[in-house]
């Protein structure tokens, strides 16, 4: 289980999964705390908010989709991920910032505490080992995406080989013996 995280999530989420909604509120109050920090680190306070609620959201409407097999933390911090994206690409198309600002690494705190920098190494280990089962064109793909680079070729053909090789890497992620 993830260091530092309420061991009680992934029973909770597996519940909440099944159907129970007496486990909403108990999810929320683990999971709250977790995705505001995370966001937090990527995203300006007011709307490192909106993407842990818009996550929150989207955690609970897709509850019955969560494999209890895998790490709900993971999940759950994947959709939180895709929320500070889409906050990113939302700042962008308003023009309040020019598109290179919006880096991978940028943060309003650059000192995480123990517990997001031991979660941060240990979903590390885990992409890295789904990477390193990956086809190294599908790597490489996916490591110039991470950094917003892209090859001389067509966008529609790079967006075509990330949609690929992010499937590949799904896959991989979920026969990956070490969960984060």
């Amino acid at each position: 289980m993830e260091r530092g995280i309420d061991p009680r999530l992934q029973a909770l989420m597996t519940r909440l999964a099944e159907g129970d909604r007496s486990a909403l509120h108990p999810v929320f109050a683990i999971l709250w705390p977790v995705l505001r920090r995370f966001t937090g680190r990527h995203l300006a306070p007011a709307e490192a908010e909106d993407a842990a609620q818009e996550a929150v959201v989207k955690i609970f409407l897709q509850a019955a989709t969560f494999d209890p097999s895998r790490s709900a933390v993971a999940w759950a911090l994947g959709i939180a991920g895709y929320e500070i994206r889409t906050a990113r690409r939302r700042r962008q198309r308003r023009r309040e910032e020019p598109a290179d600002s919006a880096t991978i690494g940028a943060r309003p705190d650059p000192a995480p505490g123990p517990e997001e920098a031991a979660l941060a190494r240990d979903l590390e280990t885990t992409l890295e080992a789904a990477l390193g089962v990956l086809r190294p064109e599908d790597a490489l793909t996916l490591r110039l995406y991470a950094r917003g680079a892209r090859p001389a070729i067509a966008a529609a053909t790079f967006r075509k080989r990330v949609e690929r090789a992010l499937a590949r890497l799904r896959t991989a992620w979920r026969t990956t013996d070490e969960h984060p």
